[in-house]
This record gives structure tokens, C-alpha cells and sequence, in this order.
């Protein structure tokens, strides 16, 4: 059987070390703006601007460039659309910020565990004796026990739909697979 596909697939230990290489220097430019501008979480916004399947599909990245894979639209063996690639771009990120929107918020976290961690120390410095200690911690736990509710559900929830979605979009829009790049003197005319 003669394969008719418009491209040849790249070898998987190229995709794997073009992604090793991404990767890393994802890592050290994480570190490396943490060290100088206060933190990794600082840093990661900036990784959030460029969406990595804009890079990937558009541009290249550096692990690609490097290890000589590109990747293509499968039904053409072209470069995706622009236009495809932006809109996925788009519903991934407006997923992520719905998860981020139900999530709960760090201060009502951070609230909630000042208040149990100084009924923890009232109940420690206040109770007569050993018993009596074990006794009001028990109903400490008692009361505040609390079941996986909907608050945690949610955003785990809709991370999960809208990753979903996503995946049966790209295969709708743009499924891409990663082929080996050919050099400029390989292309025929």
C-alpha cells in the first residue's frame, strides 16, 4: 500500500526532544523572571499571552526549529489557518478563565483557615484538661467537617468541559499532526 499523505511523519524521538528542549527553556525563563521579578506565579502570566498552540501551529518553536519538525494541518499537510489556530486559542483560554472565575478565591481561603487555625489555638490554650481538649477538638472537627461540595466541583468541572470541548473542536477544525520540516532547497515549486 503506497501512502498518499502530503507530508512524513516525524520520528517520535524528534517530537519527544523538541519537546524536552521546549520544556526546558519554558522552565528556565519561568525561573529565571521569578528570580528577577518576584515569583513564579508572576511569571506564568506571562506564559498565558502567548497561547503555545499559536507558537507551535504559527511560528515554531525553538525544540522544533532545532530537531527539524513542523506541524501541519493532517487534511492538507499545510500550515494550519490562522484564523483556526486563534479561535482554539480563544476557547481554551475562555475556559481557563471560567475555571479561574468558579475557583475559590485565595482571601475567602485564606479567611476561612485564619479563623479555624484561632478557634484551633482557643480550644488548645482554654481546655482544662487533656480530656476535655480531646473532647472539644473532636467536635471542632465535628462541625467543620465538610464533604467535597460544589465549590471544589465547579471548577474542576468546567476545566474538564471546556478541555474537552476544545479536543472535539481541534479535531472538528484543525487536527495537526508533527512532520519532518523540510529544508528550502527540498520544496517544490
Amino acid at each position: 500500500m503506497v501512502d498518499e499523505s502530503p507530508y512524513v511523519r516525524a520520528p517520535r524521538w524528534r517530537r519527544t526532544l523538541a519537546g524536552l528542549f521546549d520544556a526546558g527553556l519554558i522552565a528556565g525563563a519561568v525561573a529565571l523572571v521569578g528570580v528577577r521579578r518576584g515569583g513564579p506565579a508572576r511569571a506564568g502570566r506571562w506564559l498565558r499571552l502567548v497561547p503555545a498552540e499559536v507558537v507551535r501551529e504559527q511560528l515554531g518553536t525553538p525544540g522544533q526549529h532545532l530537531f527539524g519538525v513542523r506541524t501541519v494541518d493532517r487534511r492538507t499537510g499545510r500550515r494550519v489557518s490562522l484564523w483556526r489556530t486563534a479561535l482554539l486559542a480563544a476557547f481554551a483560554a475562555a475556559g481557563q478563565a471560567l475555571a479561574r472565575k468558579l475557583a475559590p478565591q485565595p482571601a475567602a481561603r485564606e479567611r476561612e483557615s485564619r479563623i479555624i487555625s484561632d478557634e484551633l489555638d482557643e480550644i488548645r490554650r482554654n481546655a482544662p484538661s487533656a480530656e476535655a481538649q480531646r473532647e472539644q477538638m473532636a467536635a471542632f472537627f465535628e462541625r467543620h467537617q465538610r464533604p467535597l461540595g460544589r465549590e471544589a466541583l465547579q471548577p474542576l468541572a468546567a476545566t474538564l468541559a471546556a478541555g474537552l470541548l476544545t479536543l472535539r473542536l481541534r479535531r472538528r477544525l484543525a487536527p495537526t499532526v508533527d512532520v519532518l520540516a523540510r529544508g528550502r532547497s527540498d520544496h517544490s515549486p
